[in-house]
C-alpha cells in the first residue's frame, strides 16, 4: 500500500485555507450591471475577489460601477451591449477571455418589462420583454457556457429569473412567461452540462427595490405609494428586499460553496405572507 509522505496531495491545506465563498482569482461577467440587482453583483463579487466585466444598454450607466470594482482594487471594464445580439454577446465574452485568459463566473441579469394588461400586450411589446429576458439569458448562457467547457477549471453560470416566472404575473404575463423559461433553461442546461465542468443555476427574487422596478410602480401614477405598501404587505417579512440580498446568495451560487449543485432555481423573496400560512 502507498505511504502519505507529506505534502497536500488532495489541495486540503490549500482548500481550507480559503474561504468556499470567496471569488479570489476569479473573472465574471455580469449583465445588466449599471443599475439595481446587477450593480450590486457586480460590486459584491469584486469585494469577495473577483474582476468583474460590466455590460449594459448603456455605457454611462456602466462607469461608475467599474470605477467602484477598481477602487475596491479589481480589475473590471465596461461594453455597452443588447443582450438579444448575438454578436455582441460573444465579442463580450472573447474580450473577458482575452484580456484575463479565463472566463469562471457569466451572471445573466440584464431585464425589462412593463406593465399592461395581456390583452393589451402588442406583438412588439411581447418580442421585446421576451428578447431581453429570456433570449439574452440564452445567449449569455451560450457563449458563456462555450468557452467553460474548454477549460480545464470549468465554470459557473448563474441565471436571474424572477418568482413572477415562479407564480405567474397578471399585469406582466410577458416577463412572467419570460422569466418562467428562464427557470426551464437554467434546469435543462444543468443537466446538458454538469458533466462537462459548468453549474447553472438560478436566482428568483421577489418585490427588490431597484430603479427598474419602481419605476414601472411609478407607471401607476398617484397610486404608486399604495402599490408600494400593498406589495410590502403581501411579503412574509413585511417589506421589499434590497439589492445586496440578491447579491449575496449569488456569491453562494457563483463560489465553490454550492460546488454540488446545478439545474436549481432559489427562491428569495421574503417569505410567504401571512394569508398565505392561515389555515
Amino acid at each position: 500500500m502507498a505511504q502519505w509522505t507529506g505534502g497536500d496531495p488532495w489541495g486540503i491545506v490549500r482548500a481550507m485555507a480559503k474561504s468556499p465563498f470567496s471569488l479570489e482569482g476569479k473573472t465574471a461577467i455580469v449583465t445588466g450591471g449599471g443599475t439595481g440587482i446587477g450593480k450590486s453583483i457586480a460590486i459584491e463579487f469584486a469585494r469577495a475577489g473577483a474582476d468583474v466585466a460590466l455590460c449594459s444598454r448603456k455605457l454611462e450607466h456602466l462607469e461608475p460601477v467599474v470605477k467602484a470594482v477598481r477602487d475596491i482594487g479589481k480589475r473590471s471594464f465596461a461594453v455597452a451591449m443588447d443582450v438579444r445580439q448575438e454578436d455582441q454577446v460573444k465579442a463580450v465574452v472573447d474580450r473577458a477571455v482575452q484580456e484575463w485568459g479565463h472566463l469562471d463566473i457569466m451572471v445573466n441579469n440584464a431585464g425589462a418589462s412593463f406593465r399592461a394588461k395581456p390583452e393589451d400586450i402588442s406583438v412588439n411589446g411581447w418580442n421585446t420583454v421576451v428578447g431581453i429576458n429570456l433570449t439574452g439569458a440564452f445567449l449569455g448562457c451560450k457563449w458563456a457556457g462555450r468557452q467553460m467547457m474548454q477549460q480545464p477549471i470549468g465554470g459557473v453560470i448563474v441565471n436571474i429569473s424572477s418568482i413572477a416566472g415562479v407564480y405567474g404575473s397578471t399585469m406582466m404575463p410577458h416577463y412572467g412567461a419570460a422569466k418562467s423559461a428562464v427557470i426551464t433553461l437554467t434546469r435543462e442546461l444543468g443537466t446538458a452540462w454538469g458533466r462537462k465542468g459548468v453549474r447553472v443555476n438560478c436566482i428568483a427574487p421577489g418585490p427588490v427595490e431597484t430603479e427598474g422596478y419602481l419605476d414601472v410602480l411609478k407607471q401607476a401614477g398617484p397610486d404608486g405609494k399604495k402599490t408600494y405598501d400593498a406589495i410590502a404587505a403581501r411579503v412574509g417579512m413585511g417589506r421589499w428586499g434590497k439589492v445586496e440580498e440578491i447579491a449575496y446568495p449569488c456569491i453562494f451560487l457563483a463560489s465553490d460553496a454550492s460546488s454540488w449543485m446545478t439545474g436549481e432555481t432559489i427562491v428569495i423573496d421574503g417569505g410567504p405572507s401571512p394569508r398565505e400560512m392561515e389555515g
